[in-house]
């Protein structure tokens, strides 16, 4: 867990930064890194994380379906920075203020998608096993696979973010401030689910039966979004469609 929340909190930190000096530069390619990000979600989705919500719960399906409208609200809310969109209706009374619902929005979606990375509570011996999660000796047990999905996915999302605050006149301090506290909310995800994972109640036992399909349901829209509803005209280009045979390619990679 501890693992995990800190690489995310870094990339998120990374993506702020980066912006912070070649914006101008990776404005322009950023429908390419989105979108090698989301081809590599789909191919993780269907070849690792659809299987084993499945095999934890048969009726999977309509987990997924609920966290697909799930992200749809959210991504109302947020009006789509999760997938790279960042509209906003600029005017002088929005200069120097937080967009307060998007921002919420956003958090919230980084709070539920890290959730499932939390520890399952099994340790032992460092070894990889066949579902691709690392286990480390004595302190937590990690999907890699889904963490390097998160990763490909959150530096994007801070970049656009740090574009979103910057283009609303906020303040150095307070952008800096909300990318921190951003990059902080998947080890809030993760604190959560652990805690619930190992309380009295009765949620603790079907919790990661349903928490596996809600998060495929947030990730399955985020990535169709990416692909088919992003850049120029909404189609695909050549540099498109090679940066997505990439990232399928490496997901296929990670997850065979």
């Amino acid at each position: 867990m501890w693992i995990a929340s800190l690489i995310l909190f870094l990339i998120a930190i990374a993506g702020a930064f980066v912006y912070d000096r070649f914006g101008s530069l990776l404005r322009s390619q950023l429908n390419l890194i989105l979108a090698f990000g989301g081809a590599f979600l789909i191919g993780i989705i269907f070849n690792h994380l659809v299987p084993e919500a499945y095999a934890m719960n048969p009726n999977a399906g309509y987990i997924v379906v609920l966290g697909f409208l799930l992200q749809g609200i959210l991504e109302y809310i947020s009006q789509g920075i999760e997938h790279g969109h960042a509209h906003h209706e600029e005017s002088e009374n929005a200069k120097g203020h937080m967009p307060w619902a998007m921002y919420f929005s956003l958090c919230l979606h980084a709070f539920i998608e890290s959730m499932p990375l939390s520890n399952d509570g099994h340790h032992g011996h460092e070894h990889h096993d066949h579902a691709g999660h690392v286990h480390l000796t004595g302190i937590e047990t990690i999907d890699s696979t889904l963490l390097m999905g998160l990763i490909l996915h959150k530096f994007p999302v801070a970049l656009v973010l740090m574009s979103l605050l910057d283009a609303f006149g906020v303040s150095r301090m307070k952008q800096w401030l909300a990318l921190a506290f951003f990059g902080l909310t998947p080890l809030m995800g993760m604190l959560f689910y652990d805690a619930l994972l190992h309380s009295d109640s009765a949620i603790s036992a079907v919790l990661p039966q349903y928490a596996g399909g809600l998060l495929i349901g947030i990730l399955l829209h985020i990535s169709t979004t990416i692909l088919f509803e992003t850049g120029d005209g909404h189609h695909f280009n050549r540099n498109k469609m090679l940066v997505t045979i990439a990232g399928l390619g490496l997901a296929f990679l990670v997850t065979g």
